[in-house]
């Protein structure tokens, strides 16, 4: 057997086609047209910080377009994260946390939460069916996440006409970073309503942990932030705030894991018609017991707290979510032998709501006790202080983060007492209105829910009705953030799940 080899005569280096002329002065012109590029995002982002993402998005298309479409994030492993975190982010005491330089706060639902958000960086980048699915999950759920991007987009553009910019850029990295893409990334992968409800179960449990905590403290009369004090770090001034608010009025206020009792309140407002609802649709007796229990002990921690608003707010919540529920009864149970018991029922809270009413005025006008009379006054004072400097900054406002500072509430109190108020200074009137108008949209889309689901998931929807309701009311008394992580993680669920969301009834099966 013979071969035979082309032997090629040897070429210099000088004349090989790699080191051609025409490719030396590609190279070259790559180069310098880099160097021009990143000269050119370098100045811009000094003179504007936000347009420096600007320039990255040429860069990410690059990569994508050159990058092989590898396979997606494991979506059982990411789900499995969310959950993790969905466990973790009521009961973990916001107050112990690592930070480390001018990064957000590190505690470990946030750690979990950014491995499912490097997860979905890493779908978006490498993944054009991760891509489609986001996209997918975008325009199904229409005005909710309409309205939690636009919130974003004015908090971005607010940044050009802040007043201590230094404050304002940090602090809406943070919250893009915290609340902005773990929404997206729990809209991507939680695509079913099975996913959703496991999450509102999780999240419903760990609320019953924080009430049992909260029972705790009222009985013992001891803070849970007094126990854990020496493992705090660079609060002490906090420590000093939260014991001094303990007690109003001679009673006691639980706080758990939170970081005001007004906090924990909206937490156990806005779950409690979830632990109704769980205990409403489940079948199993030992089901029942358990949320049965899970919902006494969420309504008597929400008592600790002695805040009047979340008192309120859940009373108003449980109320019309039962309401919702005995009108849906009385429609389809004509022949039913409870009908004239509920019919009763109805009539009953019919005539009470005005006595409803004058009692709920006697409360919010601070009629309960002398502390509670000056906490309603001071959320008038700071709207009194608040609107002639909102009506100098109507559109764009102050900046993000800046509203205590710009009313002198920095280091002597906790924080503004209403969100709406604060969103006013920071974005101008259209931070509130679009705040509200996303709670909204969350609550129209519930609502429409509840007339074409499978008959199981009524009462979930119902209670996803609530929810945002008592968070829109809720947000008027108190303006901590530490919920809102919470909040956005339950709107990407439940917006999530509208890509299985039929209209057909009986296709909308867990």
């Amino acid at each position: 057997m013979s071969e035979t080899f082309d032997i090629k005569p040897a070429q210099s280096p000088a004349l090989s086609p790699d080191l051609s002329p025409a490719r030396l002065a590609g190279a070259a012109a790559m180069a310098v047209g880099l160097t021009l590029y990143t000269a050119l995002a370098a100045a811009a982002t000094i003179i504007y910080p936000p347009i420096g993402a600007a320039f990255l998005v040429p860069l990410l298309l690059g990569v994508v377009a050159v990058a092989p479409a590898a396979k997606a994030s494991p979506r059982r492993i990411a789900m499995a994260l969310i959950l993790v975190a969905a466990f973790l982010l009521p009961v973990w005491p916001v107050y112990l946390f690592v930070k480390l330089g001018p990064a957000p706060i590190l505690t470990p639902p946030r750690l979990v939460l950014y491995v499912v958000s490097a997860f979905f960086v890493y779908d978006m980048v490498f993944s054009p069916w991760r891509r489609a699915q986001f996209v997918l999950a975008v325009r199904k759920s229409g005005a909710v996440s309409v309205f939690v991007f636009l919130f974003f987009i004015i908090g971005l553009f607010s940044l050009p006409l802040a007043e201590g910019r230094s404050v304002a850029i940090p602090e809406f990295a943070r919250q893009a970073i915290i609340w902005l893409i773990p929404y997206c990334a729990v809209l991507t992968y939680c695509r079913r309503q099975r996913d959703f409800v496991a999450i509102m179960k999780v999240f419903t449990i760990g609320a019953f942990l924080v009430a049992l905590i909260a029972i705790g403290e009222a009985a013992t009369h001891k803070l849970m932030a007094n126990l854990l004090s020496p493992f705090m770090a660079d609060s002490a001034e906090w420590v000093k705030n939260a014991q001094s608010e303990k007690i109003r009025d001679g009673v006691f206020r639980a706080q758990a894991s939170h970081t005001h009792p007004l906090s924990l309140g909206e937490h156990l407002a806005f779950s409690a018609p979830f632990a109704l609802a769980f205990l409403i649709t489940t079948k199993s007796l030992r089901a029942r017991q358990f949320w049965g229990v899970v919902f006494v002990s969420i309504a008597l921690a929400a008592v600790a707290t002695n805040s009047r608003g979340a008192i309120l707010v859940m009373i108003v919540g449980i109320g019309s979510m039962s309401a919702m529920l005995g009108w849906r009864f009385l429609k389809r149970a004509s022949a039913t032998r409870w009908r004239p018991m509920a019919g009763l029922l109805c009539v009953l809270c019919l005539l009470a709501s005005p006595v409803a009413a004058i009692g709920a005025h006697a409360v919010i006008s601070g009629k309960s006790g002398a502390s509670a009379a000056n906490s309603t006054q001071s959320r008038i004072d700071q709207m009194e202080q608040a609107w002639p400097k909102i009506l100098k900054r109507p559109v764009g406002g102050y900046g993000t983060g800046r509203s205590t500072r710009v009313l002198g509430y920095w280091g002597l109190t906790l924080t503004i007492d209403n969100y709406y108020l604060s969103l006013a200074l920071d974005y101008g009137f259209p931070g509130p209105i679009v705040f509200f108008l996303m709670l909204a949209s969350f609550a129209a889309a519930a609502l429409y829910r509840v007339g074409r689901c499978h008959p199981s998931m009524t009462a979930i929807y119902l209670a996803c009705f609530t929810a945002p309701v008592s968070i829109a009311i809720g947000r008027s008394i108190t303006s901590q953030t530490g919920n809102l992580t919470i909040i956005f993680v339950m709107m990407a669920a439940f917006a999530g799940a509208s890509v299985t969301f039929s209209r057909r009834r009986s296709r909308n099966r867990l």
